[in-house]
Order: C-alpha cells, then structure tokens, then sequence
C-alpha cells in the first residue's frame, strides 16, 4: 500500500501529516487530523473519522470503508471561476465576479437547481457564504448534455438525481476559495459526517 503521505511536507505542529497528491485513486487514512497543500504558501487542516479515504490527496472521503458516500474539496483561489451556462442543457461556461457574493448570487440565480439563499458563515475563522445546490428528485439527468448536470464548471459532473453540494464560498486573506461537500442522496449520516469535517478545519499558513 501506497504511502498517503508527502514525504517532502514536514509534520506540522501536533503531528498532523500533509497528504500526498502524488498518489492516484484511494489511499485508507486512519481517524487523525491531516492537512492538504492547497497553494504554495496555505494549507488546511481537518479531521478524518474512522474507515476513510482520500483520493488523489485532495478529495476527502469520511468514513468512505463504513459506507459513507460523499466528498469534500477545497478549490484554490480562482479569478475566473465559472458555471455552466444552463446545469443541464449548455455546459459552456460563465464567468462569474471575483468576490465571494459574487459567486453566492450567481449559483442561487441557477435554474434547473433547487439551491438556498446564500447564508453568512465563518470556516476556519474565514468569513464566506454558504449554498446548498441540490438536482432534484425528479431530474431526468439522462436528457441533460453528456447526460449529467453541471454545477460548477471545470469540476466533476453529477448523474445521479438527489444530489447534493453543499458550497463554503471563503475569503481566505483576501483570496476566494471555495469548499465544496458533495453527497449523494439524503443519507442523514454522510451529512453529519461532512458537518463535522466543515467545523474540524483550520488555515495554516507556510
């Protein structure tokens, strides 16, 4: 088994480890606090229960051996953050503005979703906005382009009906990144298991 640790990253404070983006498909984590290197000068670090996995050193998969069924990412700050034209029929992207509202406003004005307004949330000690995009029950995904909805463009596309992304948009020292909790279906559970992970982060600087 693949080492799912950077071997180049030191420990941090508490003997939390940096996790590896060298390594493909899922790597087993025992329940700990970890970290992932999202640019060259932050990090962030979060809590992992029992029986989960990490993919590629990125995508964050709580209690994934359980039979937990979702997936947590932070994206690095992008200026040019875009979403699809249309979720299901245009998937050519929109850019949007490069504040944390703007992103918010433009995800709650999508059609097709069911998405809440945007809400004030503090992640980390980061401040942001917070939006629950989900595809309907009663989605007929199959007739969409590629047969999947897009929710932001240049991310995994969704083909199941009754999933759901929750979105943390965080200005992190002034630079927006966004936080992304996919789940698939209303599994009470996965959502309190993505809570718990949300609440666990903190920023590292270095």
């Amino acid at each position: 088994m693949l080492d799912p640790f950077d071997p180049d990253e030191p420990t941090l404070p508490g003997g939390v480890k940096v996790l590896s983006q060298d390594v493909e498909g899922f790597a087993p984590v025992d329940a700990g606090r970890y970290a992932v290197r999202v640019s060259k000068s932050l990090l962030y670090q979060f809590d992992l229960p029992a029986y989960s996995d990490v993919h590629s050193g990125v995508y964050l998969n709580p209690g994934r051996r359980a039979g937990g069924d979702s997936i947590v990412s932070l994206t690095p700050a992008n200026k040019r953050t875009a979403l699809p034209v249309h979720p299901c029929r245009d998937h050519d992207p929109k850019v949007v503005g490069p504040t944390v509202g703007d992103l918010a406003s433009a995800l709650n004005r999508q059609p097709y979703l069911a998405t809440t307004k945007p809400v004030a949330v503090t992640v980390g000690g980061m401040d942001g906005l917070f939006v629950k995009a989900t595809v309907p029950d009663d989605a007929k995904v199959s007739t969409c382009q590629d047969g999947a909805v897009d929710i932001i463009h240049d991310t995994q596309s969704v083909e199941d009906p009754g999933t759901v992304d929750r979105i943390w948009i965080l200005d992190v020292n002034g630079a927006r990144h966004v936080l992304r909790a996919r789940t698939f279906g209303a599994t009470k559970r996965d959502a309190q298991l993505v809570t718990q992970l949300v609440k666990s982060i903190t920023f590292t600087r270095g």
